[in-house]
């Protein structure tokens, strides 16, 4: 869907960042028109959209006299990847309430599939996103702990589990590039060649995580990890390929010794 015009949100956003307090009573027309924009460009959404939008507009009030968009399309740009965000944060609190999560397990309890098969499948994408996610929070969270034990420096420790983050992304849940940028929340932009050597050089950390993870593991969990280690050792960052096709491609022409 295109965007409602820039030209009249993009001069009150300017007049906004130049004023000397922003939130005065006096620039109320200003932050409506800022409303009504929002409201058009990203409609909908029910009571989680308006949240959203609500949740953009108070970081704008916040952030507002920072802005640095130069023209009415980066300064668009800007406010979509706000909003994206405040949408990421409320799907997190969504999935982190107890009874969002009571009901999900005993969903699962409906499926008899043990979770090693379920990982196993052709094509690791068909389980839920929850499920995925799930398995990337708890390797990084051995990630995290592996590095505390053997990485002394605390910004090459950081960028270590950032790098880890981005590859388990990427080749597990399969995240295009811009939603991974989103989620590692950086702090200045990362253009696609950076987050390639991220997702590659995140391979180390990631197995660190995923051998003091097996050091803990019974039953299931140690198959999980396993199929874990092949997703990570097979999978490359610009996979495009099925998995099938990539084996095909690695072992070379049919007949070849």
């Amino acid at each position: 869907m295109a965007l409602p015009p820039l030209e009249a949100l993009y001069e009150q956003l300017c007049a906004l960042r130049d004023a000397e307090d922003p939130t005065d009573p006096r620039h109320e027309h200003r932050w409506r028109v800022v409303a009504d924009w929002l409201e058009r460009a990203f409609p909908g959404g029910g009571d989680e959209g308006q949240d959203a939008r609500q949740e953009t507009l108070i970081s704008l009030f916040r952030s507002i006299s920072r802005m640095q968009a130069e023209a009415p399309k980066q300064a668009a740009k800007w406010i979509s990847t706000i909003l994206k965000r405040k949408r990421i944060d409320a799907i997190r609190a969504r999935n982190a309430d107890p009874v969002r999560q009571a009901l999900r397990f005993e969903s699962a309890r409906a499926d008899a599939t043990p979770t090693l098969d379920r990982l196993g499948c052709e094509g690791v994408r068909e389980l839920t996103p929850a499920m995925l996610e799930g398995l990337v929070t708890l390797t990084l969270e051995h990630t995290h702990r592996a590095l505390e034990e053997q990485v002394k420096n605390a910004s090459k420790r950081q960028l270590r589990r950032t790098q880890a983050q981005a590859t388990l992304l990427r080749l597990v849940c399969g995240w295009p590039a811009e939603a991974i940028v989103e989620a590692l929340d950086y702090g200045e932009p990362i253009a696609n060649d950076r987050l390639y050597k991220w997702i590659e050089r995140g391979r180390a950390p990631v197995e660190l995580g995923l051998d003091r993870w097996a050091a803990q593991a019974e039953g299931e969990e140690v198959g999980v990890i396993e199929v874990l280690r092949e997703i990570i050792s097979e999978r490359r960052a610009d996979a495009g390929q099925p998995r099938l096709e990539r084996r095909k491609d690695a072992e070379g022409p049919e007949g070849a010794s």
